[in-house]
């Protein structure tokens, strides 16, 4: 071979190497390290769940006096000494009922709502005399109104509101704009040892505002002991 022709065999060379390696702008193989293949990290932060996402059943209720009715479920229930500042009286405790409230409506608030009407409902088993309007009656059913009943606050995120400072409520209530969810408790002092099996939340409505025996109910959690 004529020595003239190898400096330009050599440059032929070098240009397919160059191609095969993929330098020049060509596409090279793809790592781990590209932005694209970088985790999504999840936003960290308090969590507010929505009225409609907290599971149970919800009991419509109207305050005394008012028109627009609010909605609550039970999302919490604890057996505790104190709640709200106040001490249960030797031989009861508390169950209290944390409960997420809304306005019945969608599309419309709700001014001055309360949960210190709520009442809890219990099998009658042990034949208790605990109807206050026929004491030497025995009834089906033994109903407990609200105390202490908190007001409602609208930033409670989840599974804070055990921590949270709670007090008993004002006479004003609360306003609930349309489609918001607050968070409040309500404790029932009950004697210690007395059945919590199958207990119930009630409350009135504005065409039944006085007989606890018909006001509208919905079963809550067996209280946990803390």
């Amino acid at each position: 071979m004529s020595t003239r022709f190898l400096p330009v065999l050599a440059a032929g060379l070098a240009l397919l190497v160059t191609a095969c390696s993929g330098g020049g702008g060509g596409t090279a193989a793809t790592t781990g390290d590209s932005p694209s293949d970088a985790p999504e990290t999840a936003e960290s932060g308090p969590k507010y769940t929505q009225f409609a996402d907290f599971p149970g059943q919800a009991v419509v209720t109207t305050e005394p006096g008012l028109d627009l009715a609010i909605q609550v479920k039970a999302i919490d229930v604890v057996w505790t000494p104190e709640l709200a500042g106040v001490s249960a009286k030797a031989g009861k405790h508390y169950v209290a009922v944390y409960v997420a409230a809304t306005g019945e409506l969608a599309d419309r608030g709700v001014q001055r709502a309360k949960i210190k009407y709520l009442q809890l409902r219990r099998d009658n088993t042990a034949g208790e005399k605990c109807d206050p309007y026929e004491p030497d009656k025995v009834p089906q059913y033994c109903f407990t109104e609200a105390y202490p009943a908190s007001d409602l606050k609208v930033k409670v995120a989840d599974k804070t509101w055990r921590e949270a400072s709670w007090s008993a409520d004002s006479l004003m209530g609360r306003n609930l704009d349309r489609g918001e969810t607050a968070i409040g408790v309500v404790g029932f002092s009950m004697a210690d040892g007395v059945n919590t099996d199958g207990l119930q939340l009630c409350g009135p409505t504005k065409e039944i505002e006085v007989d606890p025996n018909r006001f509208p109910c919905v079963p809550i959690p067996k209280p946990e002991r803390v």
